[in-house]
């Protein structure tokens, strides 16, 4: 489950009790990459703050879109937990003629993503592999593909959230539970 001592469900109290409640799944269970925070749990409420303004807050870029940028940075990180459940998020969030999507970015496939979705991806990859060489070009394509500035600001964020997810993930060995994969569901902040 973790390479550290987590505190389960049951035995949560106090604030730790609040926050599992507050951002666990429907069923009261709670994603094991948010457990591994158990022992601080001013460090849940601050991964679980991130993560709402990354991917569910209002913005110029679809749900769909911020999970695929997740999808994308997770893949090149090598973070299997968090591909797998975001990738099972990003096809509940495409339509049906569609889901094929996920699995296919999952796979590090993009010729079914739109230009928009493509330049996105490819921004992602890049600020995922290499930060520094990011320039202005980069930034130029993701507007040349259709985003203003505020889009480019939340797809740099979604991507900077999974470079960070992914490493709470992999290095305290974090592992997907049984019946875990749903990303998307996400109570309203």
């Amino acid at each position: 489950m973790s390479y550290i001592e987590i505190v389960d469900e049951a035995d949560a109290a106090g604030e730790l009790a609040g926050l599992y409640k507050r951002f666990g799944n429907p069923d009261g269970t709670v994603d094991n990459v948010l457990k591994v925070h158990s022992l601080n749990p001013a460090s849940l409420a601050a991964h679980c703050g991130l993560y709402v303004q990354s991917m569910h807050d209002r913005s110029p870029v679809s749900r769909a879109e911020r999970e695929m940028v997740g999808v994308a940075v997770s893949r090149e990180n090598g973070c299997a937990y968090c591909l797998e459940h975001h990738a099972a998020g990003l096809a509940r969030l495409l339509p049906a003629d569609r889901e094929h999507v996920a699995d296919e970015l999952k796979r590090g496939q993009t010729d079914a993503l739109s230009p928009r979705e493509k330049a996105m991806v490819v921004y992602a990859h890049k600020l995922t592999r290499d930060p520094a060489a990011i320039t202005r070009a980069d930034v130029d394509a993701l507007r040349d593909a259709g985003l203003g500035d505020r889009g480019v600001l939340d797809i740099c964020q979604a991507a900077s959230y999974f470079a960070y997810a992914n490493r709470i993930a992999l290095g305290l060995g974090a592992a997907l539970g049984q019946g875990e994969g749903g990303a998307g569901q996400w109570p309203e902040s």
